[in-house]
C-alpha cells in the first residue's frame, strides 16, 4: 500500500486553483533528520507536497503538521540530457499542532442543536447543573 505519514514544519506555501476551479496547495515539508555531528546543527530533508480541495485550507505556512498522503513521482523535463525525477507527497490528510492555526478555528454551529446553548459558554452551563440521588434511574 502506497501511504506515507511524515510531520514537520510547512514552507514554501503556496496557494492557488487549477482549470477546473479545485483549490490546491503546494509546499514543501522540512523534516527532521538528525544533528550534523561536526557542526551539531540540526539537518532537515525538504519533501514537496501537494493538497487538493479542502485540504488545503488546514495547511498554512510554519505550521507544524503531520501529513498523511501517498508518494507521487513523475519525470520532468528541464532541458537536460535525461528528465529528473519529481517525487512529492499527495496530502489526504492533515494534523496540524501549531497555536496560530487553532486561534483562528471558527466552529461551525456556535450553538448547540439540541439545548440551543452557546457552545463558547458551554462549561459554564455544566458548572451550573445540579444533578440529586433522586434524578438517577439506579
Amino acid at each position: 500500500m502506497n501511504t506515507v505519514n511524515v510531520s514537520g514544519k510547512i514552507l514554501n506555501l503556496t496557494k492557488t486553483s487549477n482549470s477546473n476551479n479545485t483549490k490546491v496547495a503546494l509546499g514543501t515539508i522540512g523534516i527532521y533528520r538528525q544533528k550534523d555531528p561536526e557542526t551539531g546543527k540540526n539537518k532537515y530533508d525538504n519533501v514537496s507536497f501537494i493538497g487538493y480541495g479542502k485540504i488545503s485550507d488546514f495547511l498554512h505556512e510554519d505550521d507544524n503538521v503531520a501529513l498523511t498522503g501517498n508518494l507521487n513521482t513523475y519525470q520532468k523535463d528541464v532541458g537536460l540530457d535525461y528528465p529528473i525525477t519529481i517525487t512529492q507527497i499527495n496530502v489526504t490528510h492533515v494534523d496540524n499542532f501549531s497555536l496560530q492555526s487553532k486561534q483562528d478555528y471558527k466552529p461551525a454551529y456556535t450553538e448547540h442543536q439540541s439545548t440551543g446553548l452557546d457552545m463558547d459558554s458551554l462549561d459554564e452551563a455544566v458548572d451550573q447543573i445540579t444533578i440529586k440521588d433522586s434524578d438517577l434511574p439506579f
